[in-house]
């Protein structure tokens, strides 16, 4: 009698484990399935934000390209404007009305110092020559520098870095005049500028100017000379370059 109990207790147990056993396995299915979809889901984020990400660069692209033409137009107009206004003068004070070369009118006197698009320029510190272009669409200078490190001498902001000219490159330390941060594309929270004051010698024309420091290295001239020395200052031919002589040491002797 004792066995008969003890085998019908032991098969009762038995027929419990085994529906344990089959939900269990069901819990691990299901727990599988949800870990793929998980995954998928993870995947399509991934996904929408490739193309969310390439959504903007192509707008910020747009965006950039828009505000260029409205700089060159700005510039077109003002540009015209000038040269109406050197027209409406008499003949004898008018000679560039009746030329056809594409000369940019920057300081309305025509006594003013004649530049071509690109022209020699000695800056001291270094004291060395660098080939120069003329933007009348730029608001300031830059000038081509590498090994910009920002630095502090008696309190006050320095800056040292490098100019390469004649493929020789120059170390120099210059106080900090000011910060101008500048935006482009690839770098939407923009990029901290110094800019520094270097002595600058083109034709008769030889005092201190302002130059932001950046890498130019990828573009072809180390050198921009902007409005904040061309204005009252140059008339630039653009059909020409080189027109002024290239300065050497020798002539302050």
């Amino acid at each position: 009698m004792r066995f008969i109990i003890f085998s019908l207790v032991l098969l009762g147990g038995c027929a419990q484990v085994v529906p344990q056993e089959d939900a269990l396995t069901e819990v691990q299915t299901e727990l599988q399935a949800v870990r793929a979809g998980l995954a998928v889901s993870s995947s399509e984020l991934a996904s929408l934000k490739a193309q969310e990400n390439a959504g903007q660069s192509a707008m910020s692209e747009r965006l950039e390209a828009l505000q260029t033409s409205i700089g060159d137009l700005a510039a077109d107009i003002e540009q015209q404007r000038k040269l109406q206004q050197a027209c409406q003068r008499p003949a004898a004070a008018t000679p560039q009305c009746e030329s056809s070369e594409p000369t940019i009118i920057v300081a309305g006197d025509d006594n003013k110092m004649l530049l071509g698009e690109v022209e020699h320029v000695w800056i001291d510190p270094p004291g060395a020559h660098v080939i120069a272009r003329m933007d009348t669409g730029a608001s300031s200078s830059s000038l081509d520098a590498s090994n910009i490190t920002p630095f502090e001498r008696d309190g006050d902001d320095w800056v040292r870095f490098e100019i390469s000219s004649d493929d020789e490159a120059t170390t120099v330390e210059r106080p900090v005049v000011k910060f101008v941060r500048v935006f482009q594309q690839a770098d939407r929270e923009g990029s901290r500028r110094p800019v520094v004051e270097l002595r600058l010698r083109i034709g008769d024309v030889q005092d201190t100017f302002e130059f932001t420091l950046a890498d130019r290295s990828h573009l072809e001239h180390g050198m921009i000379l902007g409005r904040n020395f061309l204005t009252d200052m140059a008339l630039v031919d653009v059909s020409q370059q080189f027109v002024q002589p290239a300065f050497t040491p020798e002539e302050q002797q």
